[in-house]
């Protein structure tokens, strides 16, 4: 049997995507937890499953009352760094992660929509998951910010605009404030169905420049990703 990575979803309108595509490449199967469409979530990672990705959203890392499960994906994820189970949490994903292991979340100063670039700290160029020699650039959607990393995280990289946009728990526990996982179709129906960090933006549209990033996203972004998961793999066979 291939090993199974759970994909929490949030949104109707964040599947994994392209990210599943490429852990599906490299051997994974994913399963996919609909929460947004009420599939329970569990506070603790269910055995048959070597990793977790928790995925993005529109709401807070702290909307409970909105989305009523964030309690139990934060506890689960809380779960996961406490048995040091592999994460790739993205954008609210990554939120959800910081508030669960101690950190903070809180609205942006401005928020990132569209094409930017993001720059390794020392520690990010010399990660063997994310290796980053250079600026990158990455699709943002967001409003709401890492505004304190856990105690023990490691710093990755940052924007112009957000200090915490990728960091390190542990060994094999990534969170990435950008969404790797989207292409232009995404950015598509997310501007179909505008979110207040897209209202708040004052932006028209970011569709075309995300379309045009596209051939320089899955060459920074597809063997980040897949590097990440053939250590899931290594971990998986030990």
């Amino acid at each position: 049997m291939k090993p199974r990575l759970l994909a929490i979803q949030n949104d109707p309108t964040d599947p994994p995507h392209l990210v599943g595509r490429w852990l599906m490449e490299i051997g994974f199967e994913i399963e996919i937890l609909r929460a947004y469409d009420g599939e329970q979530v569990p506070p603790v990672l269910p055995e048959n499953f070597v990793g977790v990705i928790p995925l993005g959203g529109h709401m807070g890392a702290m909307d409970d009352h909105i989305a009523p499960w964030l309690k139990n994906e934060r506890a689960l994820l809380l779960d996961a760094v406490h048995r040091d189970i592999p994460i790739f949490a993205i954008c609210l994903g990554a939120q959800l992660l910081a508030a669960a292991a101690g950190g903070s979340v809180s609205r942006a100063k401005t928020s990132e929509i569209g094409i930017y670039d993001i720059s390794p700290t020392t520690e990010g160029a010399s990660d063997p998951i994310f290796a980053l020699a250079a600026p990158s650039p990455v699709a943002q959607w967001h409003e709401d910010e890492v505004a304190a990393l856990p105690a023990g995280a490691t710093l990755l990289a940052s924007s112009e605009l957000c200090m915490n946009q990728v960091y390190r728990i542990g060994s094999t526990q990534y969170a990435v404030q950008f969404h790797p996982e989207v292409d232009s179709s995404i950015i598509h129906t997310w501007e179909e169905h505008a979110d207040n960090a897209f209202i708040e933006s004052g932006k028209s549209s970011v569709e075309s420049e995300v379309k045009m990033a596209e051939e320089a996203l899955f060459a920074a972004w597809k063997p980040v990703v897949q590097n990440w998961g053939r250590l899931v793999l290594a971990s998986v066979l030990v």
